[in-house]
């Protein structure tokens, strides 16, 4: 067999497996950027949601109440309360999240 035969078969293999491997490498590259367009637009969300209760300052109205009123209500235990409430309610929306459970129970 020619020499320049099996070197156009080599040069062939090489320029296949170079082909290959670039557009494995462009494909990764897409599902990445995808991946992170997604991740942003997650993190733009979240941060959106936090800039929800950026005005409420629930100190500045608990503050207003007179003495006699912040006095009873620490007394009954009302910011734990409130405390128990709010991680009752956030532990039951990330036990929905849960797969195959339906979000409306």
């Amino acid at each position: 067999m020619p020499q320049w035969l099996i070197n156009f078969g080599n040069w062939l293999l090489d320029t296949i497996k170079t082909l290959a491997f670039t557009l494995f490498t462009m494909i990764k590259d897409v599902f990445f950027f995808a991946f992170e367009q997604g991740m942003i637009l997650v993190t733009f969300i979240l941060q959106g949601m936090g800039d929800l209760f950026q005005g409420l300052d629930v100190t500045s109205y608990i503050a207003a109440l007179p003495p006699e009123t912040s006095w009873v209500l620490s007394q009954i235990g009302l910011g734990q309360a409130l405390g128990m409430i709010m991680s009752a309610i956030t532990i039951r929306f990330m036990l929905q999240l849960v797969p195959f459970t339906r979000l409306g129970s």
